[in-house]
């Protein structure tokens, strides 16, 4: 697998996201086609080398938009990729009182939410609305659902 699964620095520079992916792509089909890995095995240590990766840029962020920050350009080329440092405003709208309100109305609302689609699921899975006047049963549904199977890695 050390020739599919790529070392840092071995991934070719000219090439582009869409490359890069496209690339993975390829490489994963092959992990699957060869049919010698454990693909549960596989999977776990991609999962280490994602969270390292991950881990490892948020580490070096800050120090590397420093040292691109020093090079007093909004964009440039570097290492055949673009460099683009960008700056963000956040506004802290708390001492507004109107958008305190707001907020507030809006937690409120997804607590309700929450807590209606608590009571539908443990509800019965028919649900009826009956007429309140006569009696008769007006609508009568199931609520949908889609189960959906996932993989949770806990390193």
């Amino acid at each position: 697998m050390g020739k599919l699964v790529r070392q840092i620095g071995s991934i070719e520079r000219h090439l582009h996201k869409k490359d890069i992916v496209d690339l993975a792509k390829e490489n994963a089909q092959a992990i699957l086609d060869s049919g010698k890995y454990d693909l549960l095995k596989v999977f776990v240590e991609l999962k280490r080398y994602e969270t390292y990766l991950k881990s490892l840029i948020q580490h070096l962020k800050q120090p590397v938009l420093d040292d691109a920050t020093e090079k007093k350009q909004k964009s440039f080329e570097y290492n055949d990729a673009k460099v683009s440092i960008s700056t963000r405003t956040r506004w802290d709208f708390t001492v507004d009182k109107k958008w305190l309100e707001l907020d507030q109305k809006i937690q409120q609302l997804v607590t309700e939410k929450k807590e209606r689609e608590k009571y539908l699921i443990d509800s019965s899975k028919v649900q009826i609305i009956v007429d309140k006047e006569t009696g008769e049963i007006i609508k009568e549904f199931e609520l949908p659902k889609e189960i959906m199977r996932g993989l949770t890695i806990t390193l």
